[in-house]
């Protein structure tokens, strides 16, 4: 009889584990197309192939940046692949040359500039980048520019408040800038949700160090509720349609990096439509891409 109470146990405690996991793979569904808005390319034939199987077997494309090295091969690439990369040039701000840099990278068929970093020990709205700026924006050119702490330790040209006053004096420039701010989320949500050209991915350290409080992001990203009300921009969108997927790290870690998003959207009760946007619907609209069809 003991025996028999035991394995009965056995039983349902197998069975609730089935359960569970198969409500977890319910509620954390693989998504039906990605746009990797922050992904760093390399010139080698294992990382293109490895690239290309991955985000091929997910229905996934990515925004490549690509450094200046590299250029030649890697448009080469996109334009072979433009189902599954967006090229970016990862151009020098602080370069004597960057605006011929700049014409040079649009004739070759780069869609966007990034990642941009200042380094220069000016901030990103300092007047003598007011160039750069105006020109992408002329050229119908997104910009990913970095923000937060460096891996040196360096961060204080790189606040968000810095390009949201980019944002603002250039409206058609859309700019998606990388790692939410990280460390400076509030003023990088209080930037994008003011701003409608500007966007944030959650890439880098920030879904790691939260993994075991995911619901953190909902202080931040607020005015879901609040359209309509005072002091609230006119246009104002969901607030997690202002942040976008991405990796910054090799194709491998893709399925990682779908579990650390999705923890946060699960605990922060993103609805499916505004889930769709961040994965990839935002960046297609961006580029005029439509899932399942090559640009």
């Amino acid at each position: 009889m003991k025996t028999r109470i035991l394995l009965l146990l056995a039983a349902l405690i197998i069975s609730f584990g089935s359960c569970s996991k198969a409500k977890i793979k319910a509620e954390n569904p693989m998504p039906a197309f990605i746009i990797d808005s922050h992904m760093h390319y390399t010139a080698t034939d294992e990382w293109e192939k490895s690239f290309l199987d991955i985000y091929g077997s997910h229905n996934a494309m990515a925004c490549l940046l690509m450094p200046m090295k590299d250029l030649d091969r890697g448009i080469a690439f996109a334009k072979a692949h433009p189902d599954r990369v967006i090229p970016y040039a990862e151009i020098d701000i602080d370069s004597p040359s960057v605006v011929e840099d700049i014409q040079r990278v649009h004739s070759m068929g780069f869609r966007g500039l990034g990642e941009l970093f200042a380094r220069g020990r000016r901030d990103y709205n300092d007047p003598r980048y007011d160039t750069i700026w105006a020109l992408a924006e002329q050229l119908g050119m997104p910009i990913a520019p970095h923000t937060g702490i460096l891996f040196d330790g360096t961060m204080a040209n790189l606040r968000p408040a810095f390009i949201a006053d980019i944002a603002a004096r250039h409206p058609k420039l859309i700019i998606h800038g990388a790692h939410f701010g990280n460390p400076w989320y509030e003023e990088a949500a209080e930037a994008t949700r003011r701003n409608k050209n500007l966007y944030f991915d959650l890439s880098g350290s920030s879904l790691i160090k939260k993994e075991n409080d995911p619901a953190f992001w909902a202080q931040y990203l607020w005015w879901t509720d609040a359209a309509g009300k005072a002091h609230m921009p006119k246009e104002v969108v969901p607030a997690w349609e202002k942040i976008l997927f991405a990796t910054d790290e090799d194709p491998a870690a893709l399925e990682e990096n779908i579990r650390r998003f999705n923890r946060a959207l699960d605990a922060c009760n993103v609805s499916p439509e505004t889930r769709a946007k961040c994965y990839g619907l935002t960046i297609a609209n961006i580029f005029g891409i439509k899932p399942g069809e090559s640009k």
